[in-house]
């Protein structure tokens, strides 16, 4: 129980349950309030309304759907975000995967694929090869 803005009157939450065919009547006393009275839909009493004590944990219907429609709405809004984000940044991932694939290939070439290097040997008249144990008759006379 808390107290109200009036002095000497105690504010407290409550749920009220009344049948579908009613509604609460009107406080004569403050102006935007209701009491307990049922009335119909002619303005006739027909009854009393049922108040339970509101604890802070148990939430009304009204409160329920009201959650449940704002879960809702905050999910959606997270799923066309995340889908804006996406339709963004696909150029964006697929130029960076053809950059790497790219990159991949252009690795180290196998070894079957490397070019041969064939070393052919010139003969010259009057010359030895390099390394030979021969000398030649013209360098020994020099």
């Amino acid at each position: 129980m808390t107290t109200g803005d009036v002095p000497g009157m105690v504010r407290e939450k409550m749920i009220v349950e009344y049948p579908a065919d009613t509604h609460l009547s009107q406080s004569s006393t403050t102006p935007g309030g209701r009491n307990g009275l049922l009335r119909d839909e002619d303005n006739q009493l027909v009854g009393h309304s049922v108040l339970y004590p509101a604890d802070d944990d148990v939430l009304t219907r009204a409160e329920a759907k009201a959650t449940h429609r704002l879960a809702v709405a905050g999910a959606a809004v997270a799923g066309a975000a995340l889908t804006y984000a996406a339709v963004k940044a696909a150029p964006h991932v697929r130029k960076g995967l053809a950059n790497l694939k790219s990159k991949l290939n252009r690795g180290e070439p196998e070894l079957a694929e490397e070019k041969s290097v064939t070393i052919i040997e010139i003969e010259f008249p009057g010359r030895t090869a390099r390394g030979s144990a021969e000398a030649s008759p013209e360098a020994t006379s020099t």
